[in-house]
Order: structure tokens, then C-alpha cells, then sequence
């Protein structure tokens, strides 16, 4: 496997997994809770439970998919499965955007129960909380990599890195500019990026529509 290669998949992790990292959601909800109480590095120290499952989940689905997961006829429905996920959540975030609630999400998100637990095991509660994480990881992840004719263990890595890249730099930079007062970031801004991934989630989506569709 040539670097260029796993650069490629790394780099389609990383873009692929803008519409799920940005969207409002209970993780994100915890960083806004949590960075005024105890700092910018809420973001990354709840970023590191979030991955640590999603390493969980990845490792899962790489020894299904070498098992021959991914020559049996479930592939279809796998792919089918997602293109309903990223048609739904891209769509989603247009009606939200144009409904003008694309906004971060609000301390009140978070149970009050999780406000006393260390940060790193807020970011794992906060994900197992939020069923668009598991259908996330059950149609597009393993959906993306059955395709690869080579699957590999530095192929799984390239995807993984790629995918957690994008979550320790956005949970960063969002705690950052909660901690600096949010000068940088208005829900104005925030609509705009929210609507420009939901356009690229229904572009995947197609992509994953043909792939059921064998083409």
C-alpha cells in the first residue's frame, strides 16, 4: 500500500466525516457545558472518550469485514442503509438551517448526571447517548470499507486517524472558542457551515445509493 494511497483514505475520512463531527449533538452539548467550568481542554479530554469507543467499533468492524462480511450480499443493504443516513441528515440540516435553528447547541443538553464525571468518560457517555453515532458506524463506516479491494490493517488506521483527526480538531477548536467568549463564531457562521456539509452528506449520499445499486 503506497503512501499516496493511504493519504487518500485518509484524507476521505477526514472529509467524509464533517456532516457527523459538526452536527449538534450531546457531545457537543458537553463541550459547551463544560469548557466555562473547566477550560479549553474540556474539548480535547471529551474527544478522547468519543474515539476511544469509535476505536472499539472500528476494530469490530474490520474483523467482520475480514471474515468475508463484506463479499456477502449484506453489503448491498449496508450500503442501502447508509444512503438513507446521509440522505436524512444531510436533509436534516437544510430544514434546520432554513427553519433558522442551526445553532450550537445549548448547556442544557447535557444530563445533569454526567456533570460530575471526568471529562474523559463525559465524552464516552455523551456518544453511546446519541443513536446517529451507532447508525453512523453500522452503514457508513463499514459501507465505505468494504469497497476497498485491499483491506488492510494500515487501510483500517488510515480511516480511523483520518476520521479522529477531524474530531480532536473540531471538539478543540469548539472549546477554544467557547472559553474565548464565542468572538469567532456566531450561529450565523455556524448555519452556514451546517448547511454547506448537509449538501456534501447528500452527495455521499448518491455515492452510496449507486454502490447498493451495484453501479
Amino acid at each position: 500500500m503506497s503512501q499516496s494511497s493511504l493519504l487518500a483514505i485518509f484524507s476521505f475520512a477526514f472529509a467524509v466525516s464533517i456532516g457527523a463531527v459538526l452536527s449538534p449533538g450531546p457531545v457537543s452539548a458537553a463541550i459547551v457545558t463544560e469548557t466555562p467550568r473547566k477550560g479549553w481542554q474540556a474539548g480535547p479530554l471529551i474527544a478522547t472518550g468519543h474515539i476511544l469507543l469509535e476505536l472499539i467499533f472500528i476494530s469490530l468492524i474490520g474483523i467482520g469485514l475480514s471474515k468475508g462480511f463484506a463479499q456477502s450480499g449484506i453489503l448491498r443493504y449496508i450500503a442501502f442503509g447508509g444512503s438513507f443516513l446521509l440522505f436524512y441528515m444531510g436533509g436534516g440540516y437544510w430544514v434546520m438551517v432554513l427553519r433558522g435553528k442551526a445553532k450550537l447547541p445549548e448547556p442544557s443538553l447535557v444530563e445533569g448526571s454526567f456533570q460530575n464525571s471526568s471529562l474523559v468518560f463525559l465524552g464516552m457517555l455523551t456518544t453511546i447517548s446519541n443513536p446517529f453515532w451507532y447508525a453512523w458506524w453500522v452503514t457508513v463506516v463499514p459501507g465505505y470499507l468494504a469497497k476497498m479491494v485491499d483491506l488492510t490493517f494500515l487501510n483500517i488506521a488510515a480511516f480511523y486517524l483520518g476520521h479522529i483527526s477531524l474530531d480532536f480538531l473540531w471538539d478543540t477548536l469548539l472549546s477554544m472558542l467557547i472559553f474565548s467568549g464565542r468572538k469567532w463564531l456566531s450561529d450565523r457562521s455556524y448555519g452556514i457551515l451546517i448547511f454547506l456539509t448537509g449538501g456534501f452528506m447528500i452527495y455521499l449520499g448518491v455515492l452510496f445509493l449507486r454502490l447498493g445499486l451495484g453501479y
